[in-house]
């Protein structure tokens, strides 16, 4: 087995809920991190209905803000079933208020800046978008 095959069997056993090596070493780097540490969870059962199950699966979420990331091997784009699905699960996540990143597990080995930054703008533009809706709310109530 090549080194690094062994390495990422290894960071997967070591992180709790993860279902691959590339859930485990995606969680491991956002923790190193001030802005994500604590708030990603790893494979979430939400209460959507999805494919006859009462619930969806995400592979990471950051709950406070609604960011779903979903990690992908290459077999869900040379499979237009595994495709079909995931765009159904998208398209649910997004009309519960979801936003989903979703990204290939190569690139978040080979582009993981680039997919850092990615989640990074997502969690800040999420961020200011929920305190607008939050200041208009509170605009329209009036004060407590």
């Amino acid at each position: 087995m090549p080194p690094g095959r062994c390495l990422q069997t290894l960071t997967a056993r070591t992180v709790r809920g993860a279902r691959s090596a590339t859930e485990a070493f995606l969680y491991r780097r956002l923790e190193t991190l001030a802005e994500t540490k604590g708030r990603f969870r790893l494979n979430v059962a939400l209460p959507i209905a999805f494919d006859g199950f009462g619930r969806l699966e995400v592979d990471l979420l950051c709950a406070e803000v609604g960011v779903a990331l979903e990690l992908d091997g290459a077999q869900h784009l040379a499979d237009p079933v595994a495709y079909r699905r995931d765009r159904r699960k998208d398209q649910l996540l997004q009309e519960n208020g979801y936003f989903v990143l979703r990204f290939l597990a190569e690139d978040v080995g080979r582009e993981l800046d680039s997919v850092l930054d990615a989640i990074l703008r997502s969690l800040s533009h999420r961020h200011t978008s929920t305190s607008a809706v939050r200041t208009l709310s509170i605009l329209k109530r009036g004060p407590a």
